[in-house]
């Protein structure tokens, strides 16, 4: 490989399977995300039926995510990169793919809240949810980030301040919804269970923070 790396390998290869199954990645990520929001819209709406139905098409999502992530990987294997270049790609791909995993996660614990008709208070729900809305925003910077990976510009530059400034959004409506949550009346399973879905939201973000600064790796190297 010339000493542009990746960056040089996308721009010359706009077409390529693994340009294209990167953004359609992030789509199928992007997608599990947006249910989630939407199911905890629901759930603050006491919706509940709603809300499965967006559990549903959560999981078809993290599915596809997942069968686009094992094709992405065999392609990216096979290609003209280096041996560092393809495993910095390769942990990207896989650290995307990892988003709507936490995203699953979470989804699983608003279904078990309901399995278990526990009763979580609607602010806790209003938090979550504001939570997950800054999570869609982080990953809609991070497919920003794969559409203008064939340079480093400007645009791929602001993407990743974003993801960072979206991660600490994040963070700080996790301590303080975890405060309210442990300072609310609801019962310790109620608790229990919203604690871990507010956990795994974290995560979500924490792993939308870590893809961004395997860009950061990425462009850097193409630097010097």
């Amino acid at each position: 490989m010339s000493e542009k790396g990746i960056m040089d390998w996308f721009g010359r290869r706009k077409e390529d399977a693994v340009r294209v199954g990167s953004r359609n990645h992030g789509i199928a990520v992007l997608d599990a995300v947006t249910e989630m929001d939407m199911c905890l819209k629901a759930m603050i709406d006491g919706k509940n039926a709603e809300a499965i139905k967006c559990i549903e098409r959560l999981m078809l999502s993290e599915h596809e995510a997942d069968r686009i992530e094992d094709k992405l990987c065999v392609d990216i294997a096979g290609g003209e990169l280096s041996v560092q270049e393809r495993e910095d790609l390769m942990h990207f791909v896989r650290k995307t793919d990892q988003i709507a995993n936490w995203t699953k996660e979470a989804a699983l614990h608003v279904q078990l809240i309901m399995e278990t008709n526990a009763v979580v208070d609607q602010d806790v729900w209003k938090s979550m949810q504001k939570m997950s809305s800054e999570i869609m925003l982080a990953v809609k910077y991070l497919i920003r980030m794969v559409e203008n990976l064939k340079e480093v510009n400007q645009e791929i530059i602001k993407s990743i301040d974003a993801v960072n400034d979206q991660e600490k959004i994040v963070d700080g409506l996790y301590y303080s919804t975890i405060k309210q949550i442990h300072l609310s009346n609801m019962d310790p399973r109620a608790v229990m269970l919203s604690r871990d879905l507010v956990q795994a939201l974290e995560m979500a973000a924490d792993t939308c923070k870590n893809c961004a600064d395997t860009i950061t790796v990425i462009i850097s190297s193409r630097r010097h």
